[in-house]
């Protein structure tokens, strides 16, 4: 059972909603990573995600019902935080090679990664200057 005052202190900071988009982003750029790996494989599939409407339904801030579990071998249904996210295929079309843009997948890996980043040091100093409130007389 998670301790009331350490639930309240991190909730209150904002600690899982950053939790939440640093999981995210590290998901989308693993899909990013393996559609530069496979720039050059025939017919494969480019995969993405919705980042926006996916860290919405992480952070429960949709107007949509989530399922509830009431055991750990129970699906997800719903906009339910557990449920993996949606990952968007591209069909390759009739005479190409496969769907991979090797431009558009630097940019985004780029920008995933400066996103990554800003979060992380944004939770770094969340745990800073919850430190300093602790230390402080």
């Amino acid at each position: 059972m998670p301790n009331k005052l350490s639930q309240f202190i991190f909730s209150g900071v904002g600690v899982p909603k950053l939790e939440s988009y640093l999981d995210l982003s590290s998901f989308r750029q693993k899909l990013v990573a393996g559609n530069i790996a496979n720039v050059s494989t025939p017919g494969y599939s480019r995969g993405d995600i919705d980042f926006k409407s996916e860290y919405s339904r992480l952070i429960d801030d949709s107007p949509r019902l989530s399922g509830v579990t009431t055991h750990s071998a129970h699906i997800p249904t719903g906009q339910h935080p557990d449920k993996e996210p949606n990952v968007e295929r591209t069909r390759v079309r009739t005479g190409e090679l496969n769907y991979v843009d090797i431009d558009v997948e630097m940019a985004t890996q780029a920008k995933t990664e400066l996103e990554y980043t800003v979060a992380a040091r944004l939770l770094q100093r969340k745990f800073q200057s919850l430190r300093n409130a602790i230390k402080s007389k």
